[in-house]
């Protein structure tokens, strides 16, 4: 994979007007927040790409499946090396195809196409190769061996891409998704509540029935994105639980699959956009619970405003009122959407080492237009407890910008 060189000077992530006129104002947390999608990965090292260079670098991480492998990549190296170790495990882990992935005359459907049947029948380096007998021929076998592939080799590269040390001492926080396959339960492991190993990374991609179930304490867990493909809920659930920590957040979420996109026109394109529609964040969900906790918010901190003191000092009403807190969240919505023509219903398993590249410069491409048209927005001086939604058009590829 390419890196890229430049000579503009990184920024700080505070907001700038908030200092200048309040020299006691905290510092923005910056937080990414990174979706599943497999293949797809290599869009969200791109838009980290342009973050870094302009600036925003993570105080947290939030990721599942291969969104929770980038995280713990970037969590899990000190500053300087976290986009050579991302490249790294891609170039790793992608194979080149030789054959021409031009976008015209079905070239790039053809490349793609042979980019995932190679990945079906031969596995990915550094990552999963075929095992040998067929978990359909296995009876009372035990949930780690029911899988079609073996994921040894990603065990071998993660150790190699992630310094388990360096991230465990919480330089960036790490939270990665999984699903308990017992209960059924959608679970965070976080580096600021426990010691993060390999066995937890691997746990949030092990998508079955691809990928086995990864044992934990006794407990079998598989792919975060089985339960939910984006992990957004973590950083709403933050804002509950916390009064000052997280109470100004600029959050970039990396999307790999985009819930809108045009009418298919033949089977593989129906297939493509049913899977992008189960797949995809469903922001505007997200964005509504978000937006009525708000408003439950201003409602707590009005009436307590009305009460007498004798009652705001008694215990449980301290503890209610500390659900009113005012946050303010801005986050910057960036979605991968596939080039009309390009890419088929396999993309998430095409590793070609050319796709790669080109989910890559979109991925760097569309932050770096996101940040350099709306930037001016989201570092304004604006209420403590505004929503803000900076985002492209789907049909203009336009940045627009939400408000709630």
């Amino acid at each position: 994979m390419t890196t890229k060189t430049t000579t503009q000077k990184p920024t700080k992530h505070k907001n700038k007007d908030s200092v200048e006129n309040n020299p006691a104002a905290i510092e923005r947390k910056i937080i990414y927040v990174f979706q599943g999608g497999g293949a797809l990965g290599t869009f969200q090292v791109g838009g980290v790409e342009a973050l870094h260079e302009h600036g925003y670098r993570a105080d947290m991480v939030v990721g599942i499946s291969i969104g929770g492998i980038n995280a713990a990549i970037l969590a899990g190296n000190p500053p300087e090396k976290r986009l050579d170790m991302l490249k790294k495990f891609w170039n790793k882990v992608t194979v080149g195809i030789p054959l021409p992935n031009l976008p015209f005359a079905g070239m790039s459907k053809i490349h793609n196409y042979f980019g995932a049947q190679y990945a079906l029948h031969m596995g990915q380096p550094g990552f999963y190769k075929p095992k040998v007998i067929s978990p359909l021929l296995l009876h009372k076998a035990t949930p780690d061996q029911l899988s079609f592939y073996d994921t040894t080799p990603l065990r071998e590269t993660l150790n190699e891409v992630i310094d388990f040390e360096y991230l465990n001492q919480g330089h960036v926080r790490l939270c990665v998704g999984a699903t308990d396959l017992a209960s059924g339960e959608f679970v965070f492991f976080d580096s600021s509540k426990q010691q993060i190993k390999v066995e937890h990374i691997m746990a949030t991609g092990a998508l079955p029935p691809s990928f086995p179930p990864i044992e934990i304490d006794g407990r079998f867990y598989v792919d975060g994105g089985v339960y939910a493909n984006t992990p957004l809920s973590k950083v709403i659930e933050e804002f509950a639980d916390t009064e000052h920590e997280i109470e100004n957040v600029l959050c970039f979420m990396f999307d790999l699959f985009s819930a809108s996109g045009p009418l298919p026109h033949s089977m593989d394109g129906m297939c493509e956009r049913v899977k992008d529609i189960q797949y995809s964040s469903h922001s505007k969900r997200s964005n509504q619970i978000y937006a009525t906790a708000q408003n439950l918010s201003h409602a707590i901190r009005f009436l307590g405003s009305k009460l007498s003191p004798e009652v705001r000092e008694d215990p449980e009403v301290q503890e209610i009122l500390k659900l009113g807190h005012a946050h303010r969240l801005d986050l910057v919505h960036v979605v991968y959407r596939s080039v009309t023509g390009t890419e088929l219903n396999s993309k998430d398993y095409n590793f070609s080492a050319e796709a790669a590249h080109t989910h890559y410069q979109q991925g760097y491409d569309i932050t770096k237009k996101v940040i350099e048209t709306q930037q001016h927005e989201w570092e304004k001086v604006q209420d403590s407890d505004s929503f803000s939604l900076y985002t492209m058009d789907s049909d203009k590829d336009d940045p627009k910008v939400i408000k709630i």
